[in-house]
């Protein structure tokens, strides 16, 4: 042999073996999980299971796939029997585990675990095929948001347009809802809480409840939240759905924070499960973690979330999620980075002179100019006015928050109502029909273009007969509205 060809080969084997080293499959445990487990006892992980064979995982290579109003019913039992699969599944991974594992969570439909594990336990996941992967449960906050915000973001017009709501339903999971507040009289159709911090969370005292009180708001974040969209103006300002049904679901404590992303994960399993019909789901929390990119596949807590996003996504719900306030102009927390969630950062929406807030100083502001502590990356979607809003408060008053968990909202009312405006429309043309906004900012602190929330615009982009003009005295008017679809509509764009 050639002492070129012997030098070629050595070249050839010894690049392989670097590329198979750096592209190895990382170890099924985390090593802090595994870390924490042995210096400090049993800990709080997340167990992502391998997803079952021949079921679908809802997933796309973008934004999000949906499913036709006649595809529902086939949709529903394909989610049946993946339930099956995965109940299965799990019972199998538990029973090759020391008993004194504690199951804190399982889930329907999402393929995975939250467990209080030891060392033992841990290797002995390590070794069990069916595991996809484990990492430490970790957990997070609500982003913590005058009504000039819904102006900004063309909400304040929806029930004008016909788009108020009636016959939609949203689903809120944040620190629970103010129940009996005057503004969401007879439209909360659903409520139910897991909050396992400081061993439980719930208004019970436990780390699950379900039924009328479960989701009785103890901080009032989530009661402004809600208020954002569903208020309908009988005490504070009236939101951008007055006339939507509301599903509650508390995850978030007194101060405003959950333990576990595991948490999350079990309400978006349960409105998946419980409200197929949901039409949208906003989540104004996000975890302590930071990730550039797309995160779907960064930890077995997010391979989780994604899979439950995903799940709400095929049965024709639209995701939207807080970036956070922590001033990152290059990362973002989580769901706000799984690639099925509409990541949301907020604006200012007045303007003023120096102002500080959430650890941040502006020397000025100005409406639709991004503010100093939202997060922000590649992978944000958009921006809505956030700072700030007026909204329905604890114990039946109103409050003013500002954040991007108060811009969040603005972008789930307006995929409502595009659902509205158009029911053939899929979760993707929704959530392209909010992105291709022709208003655009220009970001000078990360350097980036992004758009901001035109709810009017995207609705006409969906259906643009309801803008045609009105006929007088009885003549069709003179521009006829086009027959084009929204796919079309959106193509065009």
């Amino acid at each position: 042999m050639s002492r070129v060809l012997t030098t070629f080969l050595l070249l050839l084997f010894g690049c392989g073996a670097v590329y198979a080293q750096a592209h190895a499959a990382p170890p099924r445990v985390s090593a802090e999980a595994l870390r924490q487990a042995q210096t400090q006892g049993p800990v709080r992980v997340m167990v992502m299971l391998r997803e079952p064979d021949a079921l679908p995982t809802g997933r796309t290579g973008t934004k999000a796939r949906q499913v036709s109003p006649t595809q529902a019913l086939p949709a529903q039992i394909r989610m049946i029997e993946r339930e099956r699969h995965i109940r299965q599944q799990s019972d199998a991974v538990l029973a090759e585990l020391p008993p004194r594992t504690r199951v804190l969570r399982r889930f329907a439909r999402v393929p995975a675990l939250s467990l209080y594990a030891d060392a033992d336990a841990l290797t002995a996941l390590s070794r069990d095929p069916r595991v996809l992967r484990v990492d430490l449960d970790q957990g997070g906050r609500g982003a913590a948001a005058p009504d000039a915000a819904s102006v900004l973001n063309q909400v304040h017009q929806l029930p004008a347009l016909g788009l108020g709501g009636a016959g939609m339903k949203v689903a809120v999971i944040d620190s629970g809802i103010d129940t009996d507040h005057a503004d969401f009289r007879n439209r909360i159709v659903g409520q139910q809480c897991f909050c396992s911090g400081s061993a439980g969370c719930c208004p019970n005292g436990g780390s699950n409840q379900s039924g009328a009180g479960a989701a009785e708001d103890n901080h009032g974040h989530g009661t402004n939240v809600a208020g954002i969209i569903a208020g309908d103006g009988t005490v504070a300002p009236r939101g951008a759905l007055p006339a939507v049904q509301l599903v509650a679901v508390k995850v978030l404590d007194r101060d405003n924070r959950f333990c576990c992303t595991s948490d999350v994960v079990a309400a978006l399993d349960w409105v998946v499960v419980n409200h197929p019909d949901v039409d949208a789901v906003n989540l104004s929390l996000g975890t302590s973690a930071l990730y550039a990119g797309d995160c779907d596949n960064a930890s077995a807590t997010n391979q989780a979330l994604a899979t439950a996003v995903a799940n709400l996504n095929a049965m024709g719900a639209v995701v939207t999620a807080s970036t956070g306030n922590q001033a990152n102009y290059a990362q973002t927390s989580a769901p706000a980075c799984i690639a099925n969630v509409l990541g949301v950062a907020a604006t200012w929406d007045f303007v003023g002179g120096t102002t500080t807030f959430l650890g941040c100083t502006e020397t000025s502001t100005a409406p639709r100019q991004p503010t100093c502590f939202s997060n922000r990356g590649f992978t944000t979607d958009l921006f809505a006015a956030g700072a700030f809003v007026t909204a329905p408060g604890f114990n039946g008053a109103t409050s003013t928050f500002g954040g991007t968990s108060q811009a969040a909202p603005m972008v789930a009312a307006c995929a409502v109502a595009l659902k509205q405006a158009a029911p053939a429309s899929t979760v993707a043309q929704r959530m392209q029909a909010m992105t291709l906004s022709p208003t655009r900012i220009q970001d000078g602190a990360s350097g980036r273009e992004y758009p901001f929330l035109d709810c009017r615009d995207a609705a006409k982009m969906l259906n643009p007969a309801m803008f045609a003009p009105i006929p007088v005295e009885g003549r069709a008017p003179k521009l006829r509205p086009r027959t084009t679809n929204a796919a079309t509509a959106i193509k065009k764009r």
